[in-house]
């Protein structure tokens, strides 16, 4: 009796395609196809690592610790807490009462130098003229002992006395604050926390911006054009040599070349 030498074959076949295709470790072909991949992407990962926390410590985590630093406006209310909270009670219809007077008075006085001078340097942005006025005031204040502190500080200083100083402190009661991203298009908040433009003689950054915008759009046309140009003349000049070549060809062999740049 002869056996057919296909009959092995098919049987193989059969017993392959009713079954699960197995390695020659003996592992299912899909579940090694799984980890062959995964080690894959776990290698490709760790290759990219290195570049990855690069980006993040050099330019998401400086970007965003400076958008929060845009936003925030809290350093102030640290310096002159108890005055912000007595400040939120003045009607602003007068000069604030004695007992406001006397709680800026002693949250100067018994203040750091640096925590009072970083503070100036906020309030200046609200009011020109508040760092002047606190650093003197903070020498002066030394030899006052005991009230009535509302008159005594007025004294040392007509500007205490000037509501437009009292009523810019209103910018900065909140701890967090979008005046910084209002003065790059020319607005602020006045003292009631409304939004207004800025006065004349300061709109000076949407005409920047405009000539910025400008600028930018007049770069890109032209670079546009060049590119362009120079593209459809390096087509057209290539083309040319290819024609050029193939009737030389065509002189010496009696057949164009077959040649292509």
């Amino acid at each position: 009796m002869q056996i057919s030498p296909f009959l092995f074959r098919d049987k193989f076949m059969n017993e392959t395609t009713a079954g699960t295709i197995l390695t020659t470790d003996g592992i299912p072909l899909k579940i090694s196809l799984q980890k062959s991949e995964r080690k894959n992407k776990i290698r490709a990962f760790l290759l990219v690592t290195p570049l990855l926390f690069f980006i993040l410590f050099t330019f998401l985590i400086p970007i965003g610790d400076m958008l929060l630093r845009s936003v925030d406006d809290s350093y102030i209310n640290t310096v002159f807490p108890k005055t912000f909270e007595k400040y939120k009670k003045w009607d602003r219809q007068g000069l604030p009462s004695e007992e406001l007077y006397e709680t800026m008075f002693f949250e100067i006085k018994e203040g750091s130098g640096y925590s009072v001078g970083k503070a100036t340097t906020r309030m200046n942005y609200a009011k020109s003229g508040w760092k002047s006025l606190l650093k003197k005031s903070k020498r002066k204040f030394k030899k006052i002992e005991e009230g009535p502190f509302k008159e005594q500080m007025i004294a040392i200083d007509k500007r205490w006395a000037d509501m437009e100083y009292w009523k810019a402190i209103g910018v900065m009661v909140d701890p967090t604050t979008a005046g910084y991203f209002l003065n790059a298009v020319d607005l602020k908040y006045d003292v009631n926390k409304e939004v207004i433009r800025q006065k004349e003689n300061r709109r000076i950054y949407n005409a920047t911006w405009f000539k910025t915008f400008k600028v930018s759009v007049l770069v890109m046309f032209f670079l546009f054009d060049f590119g362009l140009s120079n593209c459809l003349l390096t087509s057209y000049t290539t083309f040319e040599i290819q024609q050029s070549f193939n009737d030389m060809c065509c002189c010496l062999f009696g057949h164009p070349c077959l040649f292509e740049l």
